[in-house]
This record gives C-alpha cells, structure tokens and sequence, in this order.
C-alpha cells in the first residue's frame, strides 16, 4: 500500500474539523515547497535582483566596541 492510499483510508475516518485542520496543513506545506523550488530554479541574477536591498531598513552591525581591548606587550 502506498503511503497516498494509506492516507486516503486515514481521512476517511477523520471528522469534518480534522479534514479542515489538515487541509489547511497541505495548503500551507505546498505553497511552501513551490516557493522553495521555484527559487531553486531561479537564475542567480535574478535572485540577486530579487533581494536587492532588502536589507536596506536594517543593516547588518558588528557591535564592537569602539576602541580596542587594551593588551600586555608581548616581551
């Protein structure tokens, strides 16, 4: 038995709220994977024209400190 015939048998059981829920699941879950393969796909110059700037609002910082630790001279 493959596992769509298993689960076939396995919704058929299931009540009307639990078929909901798990569509809702399928839904989410395959928009997922389009996405994911679609970027797959995807030239990586568009990509990049793609992301761009998006971290244009919230650059990436280091967070050092703004002067350096003070060290032993080495002998």
């Amino acid at each position: 038995m493959t596992i769509y015939e298993e689960a076939v048998q396995l919704t058929a059981r299931m009540t009307l709220v639990e078929k909901v829920r798990l569509l809702e699941h399928l839904s989410h879950a395959l928009k997922e994977d389009i996405e994911v393969e679609a970027y797959r796909r995807m030239p990586w110059e568009q990509f990049i024209d793609l992301t761009y700037g998006s971290l244009a609002d919230d650059p990436i910082e280091r967070n050092q400190p703004l002067y350096p630790d003070v060290r032993d001279e080495v002998e």
